[in-house]
């Protein structure tokens, strides 16, 4: 009758001990409980069942000892060559067993560690085969797919691609004449950016492919946000002393110009003439474009003008709905729909808020000019997001062309028609954002709109020096 499920088990004394690690045969005790070397107290186990003869065989593998087999008489007995060696045999098939059952425990703890690690790592990660049969996927892969990890495993690789990436993208790196075992960036449709890996392992002769996914959506706008300071910076000091120089002469072209129409204008005469030859509307136009060259001077000197932020608490829900509300006031604006959808846990965020109204009013004014044509909509947002706070201000119109997206904020860059732009607005919004210590990124595709969002770090205010 089975009393206990536990396994019964008994370390050897010190004298067994002794005897059975240097021993290399079989150890034999006899008399426990009968002779003064093996008293009852020293082996309970077998004392208790009436065993006083013992063969001791130590279980050795690879170098370590396992344990040892014993065989026991109730009865005085003479252990003979034969039942030796018997047990020798027994011995070697005992530890051979505990062997592999402890490879095995090792086995299984090694995978437990390996599927631990490969749920918890933060990157996306996908195996699959020759056949582009999806073989397994970590939880965070699941997660970029929106999918459960059985679902993914019922796609092929082509099709994981091409929901995450999109098909355009699936097709260009995934193509047969691309090097697979390599590294390369995706983008997705919706403006996040993924450094993707894809190697292979060859695995009882058959090939298995792995690919991860990694986010650096924020690491590239950090580097890109870095690399446009860089070429502000250049453009900034051409464009500073250029910007002096030419004011001098722009402004003693449209003084001049505007002296020869005033005088023009002084008798009939000459205004006849001048109407006749339309000297009155080439000397207004030369005052209109040396008016428009000197706007564009004071855009550049905006633009390399070292702000600094003076941080207060700011409102930035009052802020937006402010910018709005001018906004609307604009006679172009009769035709476009202002939405406002603002996060009343926002709070105070400690900032320049002279410097958020002037980034916020470019950008609203610019989604104006992108839906004025087609009575679109303008839609301003504000909310939290852990340790930033977020503006956005998106609109649907035509979009920003692929080619020029990477270089939006770059100066004289537009996607206005001739002469409603410089080319200078976003340049200046973005050297702005810099100088809140925040960031502007933009997600835009042709024919469905754009989003501009700035993103400002909650910080405590500065401490008035004294």
């Amino acid at each position: 009758t089975v009393v206990d499920e536990k396994p019964l088990t008994q370390q050897l004394n010190n004298v067994l001990a002794d005897g059975v690690l240097p021993a290399v045969s079989v150890v034999i005790v006899q008399g426990i409980g009968r002779r003064d070397g093996y008293p009852a107290a020293e082996f309970p186990m077998h004392a208790g069942e009436g065993v006083c003869d013992l063969a001791i065989i130590r279980l050795k593998s690879r170098g370590a000892w396992l344990g040892a087999l014993l065989a026991g008489y109730r009865s005085p007995h003479e252990f003979s060559a034969e039942e030796k060696e018997s047990l020798r045999g027994l011995a070697d098939m005992a530890s051979l067993a505990l062997d592999n059952a402890r490879l095995v425990e090792t086995l299984a703890t090694a995978e437990k560690i390996w599927e631990q690690t490969f749920e918890a790592i933060a990157e996306g990660i996908l195996a699959y085969d020759e056949n582009g049969r999806i073989l397994r996927c970590n939880a965070r892969a699941a997660e970029m797919l929106d999918m459960k990890n059985e679902e993914v495993t019922n796609l092929t690789f082509e099709e994981v691609f091409a929901r995450m990436f999109g098909e355009v993208a699936a097709a260009y790196h995934l193509a047969e004449s691309r090097d697979l075992s390599s590294g390369f960036e995706v983008q997705t449709e919706s403006g996040r950016r993924y450094l993707t890996s894809i190697a292979s392992i060859r695995e009882s002769g058959e090939t298995i492919n792995v690919a991860t996914w990694r986010d650096v959506t924020q690491l590239s706008e950090v580097q890109e946000q870095l690399s446009r300071s860089r070429r502000l910076g250049s453009v900034g000091q051409l464009a500073a002393g250029v910007a002096h120089e030419i004011n001098n002469p722009l402004a003693a072209i449209s003084t001049c110009a505007e002296a020869v129409s005033r005088d023009v204008r002084k008798n009939e005469e000459t205004q006849r003439v001048a109407t006749e030859h339309q000297w009155t509307y080439y000397l207004e136009e030369i005052v209109r474009q040396a008016q428009r060259c000197k706007g564009i001077t004071r855009g550049l000197l905006d633009l390399t003008q070292q702000r600094q932020a003076k941080r207060s608490m700011a409102n930035l829900n009052a802020i937006a709905r402010d910018c709005v509300k001018v906004a609307v006031q604009r006679p172009e604006s009769a035709r476009i729909e202002f939405r406002v959808a603002l996060d009343e846990n926002l709070g105070e965020v400690a900032t320049d808020p002279a410097l958020v109204r002037q980034i916020l009013d470019n950008l609203i004014s610019n989604a104006a000019d992108a839906v004025s044509e087609n009575a679109g909509k303008v839609i301003v947002t504000t909310a939290r997001e852990t340790d930033r706070a977020l503006i956005e201000v998106a609109d649907n119109g035509p979009g920003i062309p692929a080619d020029l997206l990477p270089k939006i904020f770059d100066p004289f860059v537009s996607t206005k028609r001739a002469g409603k732009g410089y080319g200078l607005g976003l340049a200046i919004c973005a050297a702005l954002a810099e100088a809140l210590g925040a960031s502007l990124t933009v997600e835009s595709k042709e024919g469905e709109g754009s989003r501009f969002r700035l993103w400002i770090p909650r910080r405590a205010p500065e401490t008035p020096t004294s």
